[in-house]
């Protein structure tokens, strides 16, 4: 019959045409913070692997995986979770200083999943060649596919070996109102500071200041004031824009206060008197921080002193030097470096 050439080459080409593996419709879901790569750097750096599964369509049933990147104390986590060939869940954990790496990590996993699958659901190719002529050598023998269901994960990022993100020391000056006499007036102050900042935007600062001001307590009559003290200041957080940072902070300043008069005029005995210098507040930092190790800073400030209503008298005649305010304020200008 005329058509039995026809059936025979159907017959030939069935075996090959039956033996083409059909693609797994895959779906990606991933969610990272903004500084992270975004979804479709994702799903590109998986491509970048394998070209293996196809893309579901919506409403198609598709094996998913789904990735999730966070931010934490010691800089990012990645999670993945996917099912494997056998329907069993799979989950990942991945840690490291630097999103992108962490990112890359969680493509890998996915790459190396979608591989171990489908490469189990191809059929072995067919050979016309006898069993024993087609059997390589053994230094060259292809490994069997491996049918362990979990999947090894891939290197973890190493995690920093410590939470804090920097170091700095500087110099500040500038002027507050603490010191002053009857008529308003404000005093110079200089101070010498060091810091440390930890990865969760807290920061813990140290700064010896000295604060002096002289005035005429009245006619023939001058006084001199002296603030000597360490303060602390702690800074919960910081919000930043490119190089600019701003911070709010509360204070606490301990010390000694010191006035004296200053021999002359109307005044020959010029015994001082020193207190304990105490006061607590809360400040604002605005800061600018480049790329390199030199920061700028800005500094208003408002203080209680905890030693308020305390006067510094001059005698013969009495007069009221110095009154120690209820509140005081106070601006500055700080320049250091950092480090790390």
């Amino acid at each position: 019959m005329a058509w039995w050439p026809i059936a025979w080459l159907l017959g030939a080409w069935a075996p090959p045409l039956a033996a083409q593996p059909s693609e797994e419709a895959v779906r990606f879901q991933y969610t990272a913070p903004p500084e992270c790569p975004d979804a479709a750097s994702y799903i590109a750096r998986v491509r970048e692997r394998t070209q293996r599964g196809r893309p579901a369509e919506p409403a198609e049933l598709a094996r998913t995986f789904s990735a999730q990147v966070t931010v934490d104390a010691q800089g990012f986590s990645g999670d993945i979770a996917f099912l494997d060939d056998g329907g069993a869940k799979v989950t990942r954990h991945l840690r490291g200083e630097q999103c992108d790496a962490v990112v890359s990590g969680l493509a890998l996993i996915t790459a190396l999943a979608l591989d171990a699958t489908l490469r189990e659901e191809e059929p072995e190719p067919r050979s016309a060649l006898p069993a024993a002529e087609e059997e390589p050598p053994a230094s060259l023998a292809p490994s069997a596919p491996s049918t362990a269901k979990p999947l090894e994960p891939a290197p973890r990022p190493r995690p920093s070996a410590r939470a804090l993100a920097g170091a700095r020391v500087g110099l500040a000056g500038g002027y507050g109102s603490t010191l002053h006499a009857q008529s308003f007036g404000v005093a110079p102050r200089v101070a010498v500071l060091g810091q440390l900042d930890w990865r969760n935007g807290l920061a813990l600062r140290l700064s010896a200041h000295y604060d002096w001001r002289a005035f005429t307590a009245d006619e023939g009559r001058r006084a001199k004031l002296r603030i000597l003290g360490v303060e602390t200041s702690v800074c919960p957080w910081r919000l930043r824009w490119a190089e600019l940072g701003l911070a709010p902070c509360a204070t606490l300043d301990l010390g000694s206060l010191r006035g004296e008069g200053e021999p002359g005029g109307n005044l020959t005995n010029a015994k001082g008197e020193t207190i304990v210098w105490a006061a607590v507040g809360a400040e604002l930092r605005a800061a600018w921080e480049p790329a390199g190790p030199i920061w700028l800073e800005l500094q208003a400030a408002a203080a209680f002193p905890l030693v308020a209503t305390h006067r510094f008298t001059l005698r013969n005649p009495s007069v009221v030097a110095y009154e120690v305010p209820i509140l005081a304020g106070s601006g500055a200008m700080a320049l250091g470096v950092r480090f790390w």
